[in-house]
């Protein structure tokens, strides 16, 4: 990522967030995203302006690890790709209200990454809340079972599904029987992404 000039590197990621915008990325098959990399390959305005600095052949990858990998965050107001989304999912505030209830409080300076969790204040007790997509399911249980043995507060996890996804009554069934086992109570949220 250093052998690229950093506006050029700025104006390529903003590039490809913009694109992405205008996508049904989230429901795509991984095969139709395949297609987009080849496309942003040969774009002047992504590929055109990375393989200044870049092997062609380098160019999906950084696109893949560096943009996309991020634009999950990016959508949440996290990490450093965060100033260039243009759409965003609901903040911290809003995902535990729409998960735990009103009375909730999300503290934003207890937020982390890999999986994205906060701590969040209600009435009587505080949670740890740990959400994300259901791809990402075994990282969320894994975090709440890591928080249980580090003595955090209790983990909730919180599955969010993008507005035009959706999960069957099985998957949500099994996903709860899943998170169980593990003695964690998990619920499940639709966001709705809206333009910053």
């Amino acid at each position: 990522m250093s052998d690229i000039d950093e506006e050029i590197r700025r104006e390529v990621i903003a590039e490809v967030y913009r694109q992405v915008d205008e996508l049904d990325w989230d429901g795509m098959t991984p095969r139709e995203r395949s297609q987009w990399y080849v496309r942003w390959i040969d774009d002047p305005r992504i590929g055109g302006k990375l393989t200044r600095f870049i092997e062609r052949d380098r160019v999906r990858v950084w696109i893949k690890d560096g943009p996309i990998k991020e634009l999950p965050r990016a959508r949440y107001g996290i990490g450093p790709y965060a100033q260039f989304a243009v759409s965003r999912y609901p903040g911290v505030e809003q995902i535990a209200h729409q998960a735990i209830g009103p009375a909730w409080v999300a503290d934003p300076e207890t937020v982390d990454i890999k999986p994205n969790r906060c701590l969040v204040r209600g009435p009587e007790s505080d949670v740890l809340m740990i959400w994300g997509p259901a791809a990402k399911l075994a990282d969320l249980v894994w975090a709440g079972i890591n928080a249980r043995v580090d003595g955090s507060a209790e983990p909730l996890i919180v599955v969010t599904s993008p507005q035009g996804t959706r999960l069957s009554g099985g998957e949500m069934l099994r996903q709860r029987v899943l998170a169980k086992q593990a003695s964690i109570e998990l619920r499940h949220i639709t966001l709705r992404l809206a333009r910053v």
